[in-house]
C-alpha cells in the first residue's frame, strides 16, 4: 500500500494547509506542460496527484489513515511470524541434533560394553590326599585358589613349560669358567630363573667370559660380576 504522505513529503498528522503546500511545491517540479513526455517525471507527477487528491478530501482521508494503519499492522504481525517460525525451527534442529548426538553415544556405549573381554575362569587341580610321613594319616591338600584369565588370552598357547632346573655337574670346588656367543643382537640376557618369562638381571655382552656354576638341559646357572643368573645353553661357546 503506498504511503500518501512519504510521497508528499508531510507528517502524518499535517493540516490541509500544509498538504496543499506541499502539493503545489511538487506539482511546479515535476508537472511538465507542453514539454517532451518524460515517462520518470510523469509517473512521480501521477503520484503526486493521486496523494493529493485523497488527502484533501477529509472522508477519504480519514478511510485511508484507517486502511493504512490495518496494514501496516498486518505486516508487522506476518514479520514476527516469519522470524518466530525461524527461531522455532533453529531450537528444533539444536534439539535434534543434541538427541541424535545422546543416541549415537548410547549406541556406542552398549558396543563397547558388548566388546569388553569376559573373563575365563580356570581351576587349578583338585586337591590331592598327602600321607603324612609321622602319624600315618592322610591329610587333604586343599588348593582353592582360582586363577581369573581375560578372554583375550583364551586362544593363545600355553607358554612354554620352564626348565626344570639345573643338574649339578661341577662340585663347589672346582671352578669353570666359559664363553658366551650372543646372537644377531649382540646381546645375552642374564634371567634370574632358569625361564625366559623371569626378570633380567642383567644384559651380558658378546664373547664375555663368565663362571659356570651349573649346567641344566636347557639353562645354565652363571656368576657374572659377582651375579648369579641363569642364561640359555646355546649361548655357551665352550671353555
Amino acid at each position: 500500500m503506498k504511503d500518501f504522505y512519504y510521497i508528499l513529503g508531510t507528517a502524518r498528522n499535517a493540516s490541509q494547509a500544509e498538504i496543499e503546500a506541499a502539493y503545489e511545491k511538487l506539482a511546479r517540479r515535476f508537472y511538465r506542460d507542453g514539454e517532451d513526455p518524460d515517462e520518470f517525471m510523469d509517473s512521480h507527477f501521477r503520484e503526486i496527484a493521486e496523494a493529493y487528491d485523497v488527502l484533501r478530501d477529509t472522508g477519504r482521508r480519514r478511510k485511508y489513515d484507517a486502511a493504512f494503519k490495518r496494514n501496516q499492522q498486518k505486516s508487522l504481525a506476518a514479520f514476527k511470524l516469519k522470524y518466530l517460525n525461524l527461531a522455532v525451527t533453529i531450537t528444533f534442529l539444536v534439539v535434534t541434533g543434541l538427541f541424535a548426538n545422546y543416541v549415537i553415544h548410547s549406541i556406542r556405549g552398549r558396543a563397547a560394553k558388548k566388546t569388553t573381554p569376559k573373563t575365563i575362569v580356570q581351576l587349578l587341580p583338585k586337591p590331592v590326599a598327602v600321607v603324612h610321613p609321622q602319624k600315618h594319616r592322610k591329610t587333604a591338600l586343599t588348593i582353592s585358589h582360582v586363577k581369573i584369565v581375560p578372554d583375550t588370552m583364551a586362544n593363545h598357547p600355553a607358554p612354554a613349560r620352564a626348565d626344570p632346573g639345573p643338574a649339578p655337574t661341577a662340585s663347589s670346588d672346582s671352578v669353570s669358567f666359559v664363553t658366551l656367543h650372543a646372537n644377531i643382537t649382540g646381546i645375552i640376557y642374564l634371567h634370574q630363573e632358569p625361564d625366559f618369562n623371569s626378570p633380567v638381571l642383567a644384559k651380558i655382552p658378546n664373547a664375555s667370559r663368565v663362571r659356570l656354576l651349573q649346567k641344566g638341559r636347557t639353562y645354565c646357572k652363571v656368576m657374572f660380576n659377582e651375579q648369579e643368573g641363569y642364561v640359555l645353553n646355546s649361548s655357551i661357546t665352550g671353555p
